[in-house]
């Protein structure tokens, strides 16, 4: 495979913050039209990574290549049309409308003023996000799971090659986590290189092509669902026990914590 085939090639980078890091000797191929899941324990470097990924963190060594050029060499709003990043947490200081948050994500394709195309795909995004009745609301007045899929429909409103995405189903209800991954697999289905850290095995396993399992700063390992969630593997990296079983309707691995002490 050429290097024109991979979205993103990542070649032995260390990886943190200040002089502290979090990666060591990190490498990975991430394929064009990849559906690739990240888990790992809490501080594991999963947003590290995709940090590293959109270009916010520069490596110590090593080198981050997207589509066969430097993520570095970027101009912002060049990157901005190739990669959109979902961060688990951002503020937003003024009380703009949850429109206008959208809005912003088409600033890499704004001169001076916005056209009638970027109204119809910030309108478009939202309505895939289920945000539409949200539009007049100020965005610091919102849920947490309605900021969350706001923020979604911000980065898809770039209409990015490589979406990024940390934890994007934090805050949200089972009826919105179903339905953002659902919205994921159809973008991919797209041809959309997708990137998701996440918590939730199960939601990981179903929706992925791949998954990545890292701790301590290092890949454990990487392939589909199946080679990944084995009972094995998870109780080791998370020193937890687990049964694993088979999802009835998707038919992929099931994640099931066994209580390790029984009730009294």
């Amino acid at each position: 495979m050429t290097e024109m085939e991979f979205s993103i090639l990542i070649r032995n980078i260390t990886l943190g913050y200040d002089s502290c890091p979090v990666i060591s000797d990190l490498s990975l191929e991430i394929e064009q039209g990849e559906f690739l899941g990240i888990i790992g324990p809490n501080g594991s470097g999963k947003t590290t990574l995709l940090r590293g990924m959109a270009g916010i963190l520069n490596p110590f060594n090593g080198e981050i290549i997207v589509y066969n050029k430097q993520v570095s060499t970027y101009r912002r709003k060049e990157l901005a049309r190739i990669i959109g990043l979902v961060p688990q947490k951002s503020s937003i200081a003024f009380p703009f409308t949850c429109f206008e948050v959208v809005l912003m994500g088409r600033y890499p394709y704004i001169s001076f003023t916005e056209k009638k195309e970027d109204y119809e795909i910030a309108t478009e995004m939202m309505r895939i996000t289920d945000t539409e009745d949200l539009k007049q609301r100020d965005i610091n007045e919102i849920s947490g799971g309605e900021l969350q899929r706001v923020r979604i429909a911000r980065a898809l409103a770039q209409t990015p090659q490589i979406l990024l995405l940390d934890e994007p189903t934090l805050s949200l209800d089972i009826n919105h986590e179903i339905k953002i991954f659902d919205i994921l697999k159809e973008l991919n289905e797209k041809g959309f290189t997708i990137i998701v850290s996440s918590h939730n095995l199960n939601i990981a396993g179903a929706y992925c092509k791949k998954i990545l399992l890292i701790n301590k700063g290092s890949i454990v390992k990487i392939g589909p669902p199946e080679e990944i969630l084995t009972a094995e593997l998870i109780e080791s990296v998370y020193d937890s026990p687990v049964i694993i079983e088979k999802n009835p309707v998707t038919n992929t691995p099931l994640v099931i914590p066994m209580p390790q002490r029984a009730n009294a």
